[in-house]
């Protein structure tokens, strides 16, 4: 049998490495799916020039057409949103750094912009055109047993991705799509797919995901197509900014006008009360709809004490900027049981566990109590929020049944028990009497031994 092409070609990017240094980028060209947009500037700040009289070519919502120039001292939310941060940064800087003669903001745009996350295409027009060739497809993913060495591979030859986050992950064409079937190779230049792996801080952070996106699906939240390979190291999804074209999508970090910093910090700024204005904002006739779905996703993150739901975590999608009748609360995403993992403090090296929100509700990073979380549901035109603490109650009990299998024992005590704390807090029957039922067992076996040993003592 032939070995997959993972295992026995060099990346593309080994054989066709540039040979010379490129100047630093000054401009680069912005385009949509509609067509042409403008041309972004980099002076002595960065400036957005529209070039186009088309407003189905609007860069983003906070950017309508106009005839005088955007400014911005740092790179605007909108080309910020998908810079690539931590792992993928670092991989990036290590390979490309000698390319350029200075891989600023600009250099790494040009990168990553032809393939990124939403509709814009970011390209140098410098610089030749990218086609990626799709090697890999679906089913090869999820079947792979050497997923390590496949995610490198995959690293390795789509490491110039539009996303961001500290996860290592990679966006890839799916070279099953479009007929191609898991033998063929299809030519595409939009990948498919996300591919995530754990990383060495955070040991199965992959299952972690998996459960929890698990127990939200079942909750009957909207998730993205999503799935985990048969050794549990690479979770997969299928991406849902891509449809019959390709849609807009701007997080919250974005639409509340937050100010960029290469170390993520901007991303918790804001508040949870903050994102029901900016959908009340944005989503027109489907506001009431995305609250109250925002309302779904917060509930879960809070029940599955996933402590990093920051700004980036929750966006909008549409077809195009200028069409309030598109826009709605992208699908759930990115949802880790984080309570699980220590803490380690780099100057007291002092070990905890993440037992805070990622940003305030209430001015307080704490996890809401049922009082708290039940007001912030009527806020976000929820009639009844606790049928949705029960909803993800239910999903979560049978996440947990469904896939004890399918992930490490000791992840799977210390997520049940972050769970069973998290709704035995919001007062949740299910769970109470869980726990009772845990403690009468308990009982009972004392009872029983110690019967036992008068009988025989």
């Amino acid at each position: 049998m032939r070995a997959p092409i993972w295992r026995r070609c060099a990346p593309c990017w080994k054989r066709a490495m540039a040979d010379s240094l490129r100047d630093k980028i000054k401009a680069l060209e912005i385009s949509t799916p509609q067509g042409a947009s403008g041309r972004l500037l980099r002076e002595s700040q960065f400036v957005f020039n529209y070039t186009t009289q088309d407003r189905h070519c609007e860069l983003a919502m906070g950017m309508p057409l106009r005839a005088a120039s955007y400014t911005s001292n740092r790179p605007h939310p909108i080309f910020a949103m998908n810079l690539p941060e931590g792992n993928l940064r670092q991989r990036i800087k290590e390979r490309y750094g000698k390319q350029f003669a200075k891989l600023d903001d600009m250099a790494m745009l040009s990168i990553v912009g032809h393939d990124q996350i939403g509709r814009l295409t970011v390209s140098d027009p410098a610089a030749p055109a990218d086609r990626r060739t799709a090697h890999v497809g679906l089913s090869e993913l999820l079947r792979a047993r050497a997923s390590d060495a496949l995610f490198d591979y995959l690293l390795d030859t789509y490491l110039a991705s539009g996303i961001s986050g500290v996860q290592p992950k990679v966006l890839i064409p799916d070279a099953e799509a479009g007929g191609g079937g898991a033998a063929g190779v299809t030519r595409t230049t939009l990948s498919d797919l996300i591919v995530k792996a754990s990383g060495l801080a955070h040991p199965n952070l992959t299952q972690n995901e998996f459960l929890c996106m698990d127990a939200a699906r079942r909750a009957g939240i909207e998730v993205p197509e999503f799935h985990l390979s048969d050794d549990g190291s690479l979770f997969v999804l299928r991406r849902f900014d891509r449809a019959a074209t390709r849609l807009g999508f701007e997080d919250m970090s974005v639409l509340s006008g937050q100010t960029y910093d290469e170390y993520g910090h901007y991303k918790y700024g804001g508040s949870y009360e903050l994102i029901p204005s900016i959908i009340e904002a944005y989503c027109g006739p489907n506001a009431a709809e995305s609250k109250q779905r925002f309302f779904e996703y917060f509930t879960a993150s809070c029940m599955m004490r996933n402590g990093d739901a920051h700004m980036k975590n929750f966006g909008l999608l549409y077809a195009r900027p200028n069409d309030p009748a598109s826009v709605r609360l992208s699908p759930m995403y990115d949802v880790v049981t984080t309570s699980v993992y220590d803490v380690v403090n780099e100057r007291t090296r002092r070990v905890t566990q993440d037992r805070e929100l990622a940003l305030k509700l209430n001015k307080s990073r704490a996890y809401p109590d049922r009082k708290a979380l039940i007001a912030f549901g009527h806020r976000c035109n929820v009639l009844k929020p606790e049928r949705v603490f029960e909803r993800v109650d239910a999903g979560m009990s049978a996440s947990l049944e469904a896939n004890r299998d399918r992930v490490p024992e000791q992840l799977w005590q210390r997520m049940k028990k972050e769970w069973d704390m998290s709704r035995l807090g919001l007062g949740l029957h299910s769970i109470s009497k869980s726990l009772a039922k845990n403690n009468e067992n308990r009982k009972q076996y004392k009872c029983k031994t110690g019967d036992a040993g008068k009988v025989h003592g």
